[in-house]
């Protein structure tokens, strides 16, 4: 069986006018195979219509069943929000204690605003100390009667403001 299979290929791989004609015909053949599949099986889809009130459609299977579909008429979950399981808020009073507003003077301001690292900075949000502030947030010890808020991003730098003073945090250090 081995020869015969052998000298079968030779007779058909001798002549480059035969053997292309049988490749030819090979492909063409797989084609009409595989577009017979396709036809005997077609492919499930479906079509939107326009808003009914009662929304129901049939979608046609290779088995000629059909098989009742309901669809809502607005979106259920909003896909654009946060999931709070995943994403919990870190921010937030679990504590409805009054805190008591300490008075910081210059001195101990610029101390704690010294103390400040810039860890990163993206848009208009910040990493400062590890956490994360937005703009309008309060950075540093917040049971002060001025605190220092985060006002404006910019580049490799924030500014911070307490009252009329303001600060900026470099993520670069100081050319002196």
């Amino acid at each position: 069986m081995h020869r015969k299979l052998k000298r079968i290929w030779q007779r058909l791989t001798a002549d480059r006018k035969r053997f292309g004609l049988f490749c030819s015909l090979l492909l063409v053949g797989l084609l009409l195979w595989a577009r017979i599949i396709v036809i005997a099986r077609p492919a499930r889809t479906a079509v939107a219509s326009p808003v009914v009130e009662t929304v129901i459609a049939a979608v046609l299977t290779s088995d000629t069943k059909s098989i009742p579909v309901t669809l809502e008429t607005e979106p259920i979950k909003n896909p654009f929000s946060v999931s709070s399981d995943v994403f919990p808020m870190l921010r937030g009073m679990t504590d409805n204690n009054s805190r008591k507003h300490v008075v910081i003077g210059s001195s101990g301001e610029i101390e704690v605003v010294s103390s400040l690292h810039l860890d990163a900075v993206m848009g208009e949000m910040a990493m400062i100390d590890g956490q994360v502030v937005q703009i309008g947030d309060i950075v540093g010890p917040q049971n002060v009667t001025e605190p220092l808020r985060l006002i404006e991003v910019q580049g490799r730098r924030v500014i911070l403001l307490a009252g009329d003073r303001r600060y900026e945090l470099s993520i670069a250090p100081h050319h002196r």
